[in-house]
């Protein structure tokens, strides 16, 4: 996948889904009340929170984002307030499985 068509992905697929989900307690912001988590970078993707990373890129079976988002650990369930689609799971593992571009900003 070339990075125009990446950064395309996580635009109009990903980042909406971040920030209706994620942001509000896992922004870099609000990290410190969150197991040290933010969602709103690159680099605090894979650098992680208390657990460690939660992307691991183009290895969706160990990114611990998608662990919660499924619901399979009891102990580790993301968003608390309700499970997110099979679609959005889907999205989340595509782009996990295509490196878990983010465009770089700063």
């Amino acid at each position: 996948i070339d990075e125009r068509a990446a950064a395309e992905f996580f635009e109009k697929k990903i980042r909406p889904l971040l920030a209706k989900h994620c942001y509000e307690c896992h922004a870099h912001d609000k990290a410190s009340e969150s197991g040290q988590l933010a969602v709103d970078s690159r680099a605090a993707l894979l650098k992680g929170g208390d657990r460690g990373p939660i992307v691991v890129p183009s290895k969706p079976d160990q990114s611990l984002l998608l662990k919660a988002v499924q619901y399979g650990d009891p102990k580790l369930q993301m968003p608390p307030e309700g499970k997110l689609s099979d679609t959005e799971i889907e999205l989340l593992t595509r782009w996990i499985t295509d490196g878990a571009f983010v465009p770089d900003y700063g």
